[in-house]
């Protein structure tokens, strides 16, 4: 008995793919019952052949279980008649797009790009709504007609000749938020981008606004510094959303007087600093708290000041503490200040050298990660912090090893409920090292870092373990004569004069030693090349920034000229310096250059 089969012919399987007739159709015409569908030969199933089956669709507005069931889902399932991989570009060898045309994400620049993006939106309403549902009420037909007939108009013309829909600018400019992306995209992407984003502005898009806005402040290669610009996208965003982030920006522009010609405009950045700082913003919050300290555009108030200083300081140490660089060096160099100027506090250069050590730290990690200018600035700042504090303290105050008679660490290591694992090993020649570890648990699967700083020993770390050695003649007990032990409790004990180590209530080991020693680690000797690095000061506002110079007749006390952020600067110069670039805290190529004498 002949197999029951039905052959698609070519012209059958144009019209299908259509929509002008279903398989439901080439079923009803069938002289048998049940049977199977193939094809003679491969139809190359088109963007054309597309257009034509959405304006069918339409026009008969099926549900979902007719649509997939007597079309979409029966050519999924002879894709290779209907030649599917090639229509929507699945094939590797397979390229309909030009080299002009290539690499514009979010574009739809190929006829395999557009097809792929329209089925997968068909196969989407098939998948995720009831078969009742009418596609008329999952898909805007009229908007996708209209994108797909600009879309054939477009094709043949070079590509800046091209008409796109405000959906698909957006879709594009979205990678252009990604500084890595904007670093590595070539001219013709990059002028496209801003062909965009200047339309999209005149729209009043949030996004051109954002991506314009944020550019222009400080400058990248899709836009020029352009104070000017940055500010007034920051006034529309700012009045188009109510986000704060977008006054604690304008706080910025207005505070350092990038639109005034250097001169600040502290009443403007009192206003909006007040409302980021409400808001709970980091950055709002401490450059509030500066205004006060300094009295600009409001009644000076230390108390103020130092208050402000400290919340930032508490809050930014524990998302520090999470992975989270943000604003913490900011903070800590503040806290730093605070006792090393008085604010609200002693003077005490001791602990504002053991700040200004975490923010230099802080700072340090977060210029690896982020080159954004201000980084940059606040390295250097943090660098002259520690060397004024530095300066002020005693001669003996710096040492080789720190010698304790508890060892403190291995009680903050428990905090927060974190277990810990302690461990003993004879060093030769050192005594006996006691090494303490938090551990991941069930409940805190990824245990937080602490941040270890000890000023004496210039040491500052974020580590999850720390160690001490104890004497050669320490006396120490594990239970079991272990090497290793859990532990989730420390404490002194002053009747034997002993620091106890207990898991679950239980005593699991002690030790008594007269000292317990953190050995600092040895100054590593200046390496590279030598900078002669010139601080200048800026009339205009008062504030002092480094820079590189190659000009060997420049002195402190001469006038300079070098590239400020309004563009070529008259400074003073205040200070030269002659440092190795190890000595730096940041790559050469990091600073700006002295241009030339005035």
């Amino acid at each position: 008995m002949a197999e029951n089969i039905i052959k698609l012919g070519i012209a059958q399987m144009q019209r299908i793919a259509r929509y002008e007739i279903t398989f439901r159709d080439i079923i009803a015409d069938a002289p048998f019952k049940e049977g199977d569908i193939t094809y003679q030969d491969v139809y190359s199933f088109t963007l054309e052949d597309l257009y034509y089956a959405i304006k069918a669709l339409k026009v008969s507005d099926p549900t979902v279980k007719d649509f997939g069931e007597h079309w979409f889902y029966p050519i999924n399932q002879l894709s290779d008649g209907f030649d599917l991989d090639r229509a929507r570009g699945d094939l590797e060898d397979f390229d309909d797009v030009s080299e002009e045309m290539k690499g514009y994400p979010g574009l739809k620049v190929s006829d395999s790009g557009y097809f792929s993006d329209l089925w997968w939106d068909l196969e989407n309403a098939w998948e995720d709504y009831e078969g009742e549902t009418h596609l008329s009420e999952i898909l805007d037909f009229d908007e996708i007609i209209a994108d797909l007939e600009r879309y054939f108009s477009n094709k043949g013309k070079a590509l800046e000749d091209w008409n796109f829909s405000e959906e698909e600018m957006k879709d594009y400019i979205r990678f252009f938020d990604d500084d890595s992306y904007v670093k590595q995209a070539d001219e013709k992407h990059l002028a496209l981008a801003r062909r965009f984003i200047d339309a999209l502005c005149e729209k009043d898009s949030g996004l051109a606004l954002y991506i314009k806005g944020y550019a222009c402040y400080g400058g990248n290669r899709l836009y020029p510094c352009d104070w000017v610009v940055s500010r007034d996208c920051m006034i529309r965003l700012f009045e188009k959303k109510d986000d704060p982030q977008y006054a604690n920006t304008l706080g910025y522009i207005y505070y350092y007087g990038r639109c005034n010609g250097g001169v600040p405009e502290y009443d403007k950045a009192f206003h909006y600093f007040g409302i980021a700082a409400a808001n709970g913003l980091y950055e709002g919050m401490y450059k509030l708290a500066d205004m006060f300290y300094h009295g600009y555009g409001c009644k000076e108030s230390r108390r103020t000041a130092r208050s402000l200083y400290r919340m930032v300081y508490d809050d930014g140490i524990k998302n520090f503490l999470k992975g989270e660089h943000a604003s913490f060096a900011d903070a800590a160099l503040r806290m730093g200040n605070v006792y090393a100027k008085g604010i609200g506090e002693e003077v005490n250069p001791a602990y504002a050298y053991h700040y200004y050590l975490q923010a230099d730290y802080a700072a340090r990690l977060r210029a690896k990660e982020d080159d954004f200018f201000g980084n940059t600035t606040v390295v250097i700042n943090v660098r002259k912090a520690l060397e004024e504090a530095e300066a002020l303290l005693p001669e003996d105050f710096f040492k080789e090893v720190a010698a304790y008679d508890f060892p403190g660490l291995f009680v903050e290591l428990t905090n927060e409920n974190h277990r810990c694992v302690l461990s003993k090993e004879e060093v030769s020649g050192q005594g006996i090292e006691l090494a303490a570890e938090r551990i991941p648990t069930r409940t805190a699967p990824d245990p937080e870092e602490l941040l270890v700083t000890i000023p004496q020993l210039k040491y500052c770390e974020r580590t999850l373990k720390v160690s001490y050695k104890a004497d050669g003649t320490a006396e120490i007990w594990f239970k079991d004569d272990a090497d290793r032990v859990r532990y989730d409790f420390c404490t002194w004990n002053d009747v034997d004069d002993r620091v106890e180590f207990y898991y679950d209530d239980e005593l699991v080991a002690w030790v008594r030693s007269e000292k317990y020693r953190i050995i600092g680690k040895p100054t590593e000797e200046a390496e590279g090349p030598e900078y002669r690095i010139v601080s200048v000061k800026f009339e205009a506002s008062g504030r002092t920034y480094d820079y590189i110079c190659e000009l060997d007749d420049v002195q402190p006390g001469d006038v300079v000229i070098v590239n400020g952020y309004n563009g070529e600067t008259e400074v003073t110069v205040t200070k030269i310096v002659t440092r190795r670039e190890s000595e730096l805290g940041l790559p050469a190529a990091r600073y700006k250059k002295i241009l030339r004498k005035v």
